[in-house]
């Protein structure tokens, strides 16, 4: 697929082809629609029968089931909305909430009216440089397109178009976390008012698809296969993402262990842009995308708060807000508590977890077709009633699991976890080998009854052994884990390295021992890691890795290369584009290394590194070509100096740029000596800076000569970090 996205040939007659399907599929939708508003007895299921190409576009469907919903309302019948639902059992969660959202926006008809005259664009035609294939889904504030993008070899990308999106941009573009989709660009229409962002295109399938599909049986799933079949399923036309490695307890685990897995990913992304001051509070299964790899990621902030961009929206969806939500929001109390508080969104979370567990909400809404306040107030009732026990509706789900889901649904904020950290840590001791060993002897009873059930119990307590084809491999990966988390990365290198000799293939243990090598500083070893990978899933997590190592050993080239996939395949932070920066300025190619640095700092003005890679790009200018130094240039060198942490090396090169500074004006020498005294107390070997060129004219100064004369310090100097791991030294899962 990606062979054939790199052609322009191919990639323009795919879209023009997919285009005139979709706007073939949008006109028949259009004239039903007509037909019913001129009297027809509405029904999509005749609809569909008689049209059956609708059925491979699910937008339109949806569309046309919630034009069902409602007109049949307005004619007088007595509709129930979670009834109506179920007629459509592949998308009866978003059809549930589709027509919820429309319902409370016909309570707010002035809104309604702001968003009826908006010029969306359609699919088959070009917009803001995008050609548009077709319409993946629309929500209250949005409509997103699966589009190519001609001016970077027709790549696919998902477009999410709105009015003034560029909020949710800002926030995006805060956020780089393996499970939160990306931004590679925001572009604005002036003539419509309309924002344009655009992510790359990771699927379309959601928690609520997966929902729809797992409990479309009488009972909860048992194996976690059901969540790689829908993602396929979801994913079949038009166009589908590119296949990733997907992690070994989808492929054979229980589909307890694979929402227990999801919930982790969720809780460290949640707890990630909680950490950067930023709360979703809108979290639903239909804003999480859930990719081929089965990996989840966050979508859609347009109802998230920081303290630096304000967006204030009708939001949230009911049966997911916590209590203080329902309050503040809907029936308009206020409440200290609601703001930017990380257990909001834990307390949806919370519910999400239990949905997906049970197939039902903790709290459910018994009549749709009210008012909103009408509903809030009934949910609260519920709320503090507790939920239905999660066992009773799941027996799989066993008892210290169904506990750390409760604690997440307390009515009282105080009682839940008070951070989505503390959320993730709680999820993952439910993966050790012995909570994972005793769910098996609960789900084959009389499997382990038949090997003899005491003695079965104690093997599998133990080690694991007859539950999985390479137990010790994995029993080694999670020793390792936990070595990693306790930063002693020797150990968990060793733990790694075992859980690979017995089974070569285990890619999550291979990655994680890349990792560790990273934190080691051992750039080959991580690097041949890294490759080996590479051949089997060319992820833009491993390419970005790969960059890093390449520069740390000084392939500046190929490193650059290897950013550039990566950032081509989705991966972009502030990280990244600073070793890119670096590179280029190891080829001396220095205006490209001053764009790339500058680049980082528009994404976080507070990488150290990058304003320190400045200061020696422009050290390298003045030197070499006699470029007067700016003022900017020196504010870089005080900023680095003002973030920290501060090393010689940093005060040293401060110094420097003091100095070639103050030898084409007449700056006062104070900021290179006091830089000078700084850096030797940092460690420094002062003797070389007799012979530094940038230094000479200092000699027979005062307080320069007593430096030179300083003793050494006993303690050696500590480099500073040009390079940064580009996905953050905390992620090590796959």
């Amino acid at each position: 697929m990606r062979d054939h996205a790199r052609n322009p040939t191919f990639a323009s007659i795919t879209d023009l082809e997919t285009g005139k399907e979709v706007l073939l599929a949008e006109r028949i939708a259009s004239e039903i629609k007509d037909r019913w508003r001129r009297g027809e007895p509405p029904d999509t299921a005749v609809a569909l029968s008689d049209h059956s190409q609708l059925k491979r576009h699910r937008s339109i469907v949806l569309d046309l089931a919630c034009d069902e919903y409602f007109h049949r309302v307005r004619r007088g019948e007595s509709l129930d909305a979670d009834e109506f639902s179920r007629r459509f059992p592949s998308m009866q969660k978003s059809l549930l909430l589709l027509i919820e959202v429309n319902r409370l926006l016909d309570e707010h008809p002035d809104f309604r009216e702001s968003q009826g005259g908006i010029a969306w664009p359609k699919p088959g035609t070009r917009f803001l440089g995008f050609s548009l294939i077709c319409e993946l889904g629309r929500g209250t504030f949005a409509r997103v397109f699966l589009a190519s993008e001609p001016a970077l070899g027709n790549r696919y990308v998902a477009l999410k178009v709105s009015p003034h999106g560029g909020p949710e941009a800002e926030v995006l573009g805060k956020l780089r976390h393996p499970n939160v989709v990306p931004v590679y660009s925001v572009r604005e229409d002036k003539a419509t008012g309309l924002t344009a962002v655009c992510m790359p295109y990771l699927g379309r399938a959601t928690l609520a698809d997966i929902l729809d599909f797992a409990f479309a049986g009488p009972s909860p799933p048992s194996r976690a296969q059901v969540i790689l079949d829908t993602v396929q399923s979801v994913n079949q036309s038009p166009v589908s993402p590119e296949s990733v490695l997907v992690g070994r307890v989808f492929r054979r685990g229980s589909y307890v262990n694979a929402v227990i897995h999801l919930g982790v990913q969720l809780a460290e992304a949640l707890a990630y842009a909680h950490s950067r001051g930023v709360c979703h509070r809108d979290l639903k299964p239909s804003n999480v995308l859930v990719s081929l790899g089965a990996r989840p990621l966050l979508l859609d902030f347009n109802l998230s708060s920081d303290g630096e961009v304000e967006i204030c929206r009708i939001g949230g969806t009911l049966p997911y807000m916590a209590p203080e939500q329902l309050r503040s929001t809907v029936l308009e109390q206020p409440d200290r508590q609601l703001r930017a508080d990380p257990r909001t969104d834990v307390f949806s979370l919370g519910v999400i977890l239990y949905e997906l567990l049970s197939g039902s909400l903790p709290f459910a809404v018994k009549r749709w077709n009210r008012p909103a306040e009408d509903i809030a107030n009934d949910l609260l009732e519920e709320q503090k009633r507790g939920a239905r026990p999660l066992r009773e509706r799941n027996e799989r789900a066993d008892g210290r699991l169904a506990l750390v889901v409760d604690e997440c649904l307390a009515f009282d904020p105080g009682h839940r976890p008070q951070s989505a950290s503390a959320l993730a840590v709680a999820l993952r001791r439910q993966l050790t080998p012995l909570r994972i060993a005793k769910r098996w002897v609960r789900d084959h009873r009389i499997r382990a009854f038949a090997l003899g059930a005491s003695f079965m119990l104690l093997i599998l307590l133990v080690s694991g052994h007859l539950i999985f084809r390479d137990p010790y491999s994995v029993r080694q990966y999670e020793v390792g884990l936990e070595h990693y988390a306790q930063g002693q990365y020797q150990s968990a290198a060793e733990d790694f390295c075992e859980a690979i000799q017995s089974d070569p293939r285990l890619d999550e243990a291979r990655f994680a021992r890349a990792r560790t090598y990273l934190r080691l500083r051992e750039f080959r070893l991580a690097l041949e890691d890294f490759d080996e990978l590479l051949s089997r899933t060319p992820t833009a997590e491993v390419k970005a890795c790969m960059g890093y190592c390449l520069s740390a050993l000084e392939y500046h080239k190929e490193a650059i290369d290897c950013y550039g996939d990566a950032m081509e395949m989705g991966s972009v932070s502030p990280e990244l584009l600073n070793n890119m920066g670096f590179s280029y300025s190891r080829l001396n190619r220095l205006a490209e290394a001053e764009q790339w640095l500058q680049k980082a700092l528009a994404l976080d003005p507070e990488l150290q590194a990058a304003h320190h890679n400045l200061v020696l790009v422009f050290l390298t200018k003045g030197t070499s070509s006699g470029e007067p130094v700016s003022g900017s240039a020196l504010g870089h060198a005080e900023k680095a100096i003002e973030i920290g942490p501060t090393t010689a090396g940093l005060y040293r090169d401060a110094a420097a740029l003091y100095a070639l500074a103050e030898r084409a004006s007449s700056l006062p020498p104070e900021p290179v000596l006091t830089y000078l005294e700084k850096a030797v107390s940092h460690g420094l070997d002062p003797r070389p800076l007799r012979t530094d060129p940038l230094f000479h004219r200092f000699c027979g100064h005062e307080r320069f000569d007593a430096l030179i004369e300083a003793p050494l310090s006993e303690n050696p100097p500590i480099a500073p970090d040009h390079l940064l791991d580009p996905l953050g030294q905390g992620v090590i899962g796959f």
